[in-house]
């Protein structure tokens, strides 16, 4: 994969001053490629994004979404934006399937508008496989368990009988800077924050629940050889490992100090017990493969609540830990 993307041209990131989509722009900006953000900024931050880079604010749901991008003419499209927290689709599922089906259908529209722009979905693993004795392929037959998987699948197959130049990223569980403890809920940003401020850790169901961990520089650089490839297709982004949230405990316990306390609530409704990709087809068709360990990954991170006594540390679809 080539460290110059200037050939890549405009690229529109929708959902691109949040957590993944603002490390996206960063990488875009470095190779060269002119990077265009969307974002309501009903959870990103304006301040992720390098100066200079163009900011349409609106809700990807809003129809009035379509034009804007359109007017932008990117010669690509990274759609990056989402409602991600499981409990809160579970409990809105209206309006989970306004931003997360509905926007891409607005994604996909504007994409049309634009000439056939390509389009990469970030899309979700673990959720749509539902619950996996060991790692998932692609060939996988799908088994979602909430609502905002449900939707994310249904978007894939928008994306799919669109006919554009695509490709499809089925994140496992992402972690690492700039990753909120509030609205995603990422569950190793919200331990970190817990083990920094000395907070109680809460673990809905037993801890024995494993997910698959993957850090943000990873996908982003699996995105970006979706972005450079002629391919179209449906790949997997993980590690190809399952690490149990007890095992994650341990091992932020290295990194942070040890947990006050660690309360156990029960499991709750659209939780996935057991979740794992397999991840040899993007390496076989994309060459790409995960490079940052767990441990190495803990370290990049700077809870929101970490002080002067961290210095090492860079400054989180669950709330807690499930």
């Amino acid at each position: 994969m080539s460290d110059d993307l200037s050939g890549l041209g405009t690229v529109l990131v929708t959902g691109g001053a949040g957590f993944i989509g603002s490390h996206l722009v960063d990488r875009l900006v470095a190779g060269g490629a002119r990077p265009v953000v969307l974002d309501d900024l009903s959870g990103g931050d304006p301040g992720n994004l390098p100066a200079g880079v163009p900011l349409v604010c609106i809700d990807i749901a809003n129809p009035a979404s379509i034009d804007r991008i359109a007017e932008v003419g990117p010669d690509a499209i990274v759609h990056a934006a989402a409602q991600v927290s499981v409990p809160r689709s579970m409990a809105e599922p209206a309006r989970d399937r306004a931003v997360n089906l509905i926007g891409t259908a607005n994604v996909i529209e504007a994409a049309r508008h634009s000439g056939g722009s390509r389009v990469v979905f970030v899309s979700t693993g673990g959720g749509i496989y539902g619950e996996t004795d060991e790692p998932a392929s692609e060939e996988r037959l799908p088994a979602p368990k909430s609502f905002y998987s449900i939707h994310k699948y249904a978007a894939e197959r928008y994306l799919e009988l669109s006919e554009l130049p695509h490709a499809i990223a089925r994140l496992a569980n992402v972690y690492g800077p700039r990753q909120r403890t509030d609205l995603e809920g990422g569950v190793v940003a919200i331990l970190a924050e817990r083990l920094v401020s000395g907070n109680p850790v809460t673990i809905y169901g037993t801890g024995e629940q494993s997910r698959d961990f993957v850090h943000v520089a990873d996908v982003v650089s699996a995105l970006v050889a979706m972005l450079q490839t002629p391919e179209h297709g449906l790949w997997n982004v993980g590690t190809g490992t399952s690490t149990t949230i007890n095992e994650l405990l341990a091992v932020a316990e290295e990194v942070f100090g040890p947990a006050t306390e660690v309360e156990h609530l029960p499991a709750r409704a659209g939780d996935v017990f057991s979740s794992c990709l397999a991840v040899g087809k993007i390496a076989r068709d994309l060459g790409w493969r995960p490079e940052i360990s767990l441990g190495e990954g803990l370290r990049t991170l700077r809870p929101v609540n970490a002080g002067a006594d961290y210095p090492d540390f860079e400054s989180g679809e669950e709330a807690d830990l499930s």
